[in-house]
């Protein structure tokens, strides 16, 4: 299974630690990989909202199905963040 996601706003670093925090290890810059998963990051062109100017980060995960829907839920709560 493959899914894509797309982040606004977020730095890369926190991206990692979230995946690490989730059992990933770092192989290489771009690519995270845990037991049954691996994740790659890729950043995307800016994301302009009116003079606000937002980085994107593209978000590709493969692996099992059972394994990338736990692993998905348990990540969403972690993007689940408030601004301020």
């Amino acid at each position: 299974m493959r899914v894509e996601r797309e982040y606004h706003g977020v730095e890369l670093r926190v991206l990692h630690q979230y995946l690490i925090e989730l059992g990933g290890k770092m192989i290489g810059e771009a690519c995270i990989s845990g037991e049954g998963w691996s994740a790659t990051v890729h950043e995307g062109e800016p994301f302009t909202v009116g003079k606000l100017k937002l980085n994107t980060l593209h978000l590709f995960f493969e692996g099992d199905v059972a394994v990338l829907n736990r692993l998905l839920s348990a990540f969403d709560l972690k993007m689940l963040r408030a601004g301020g």
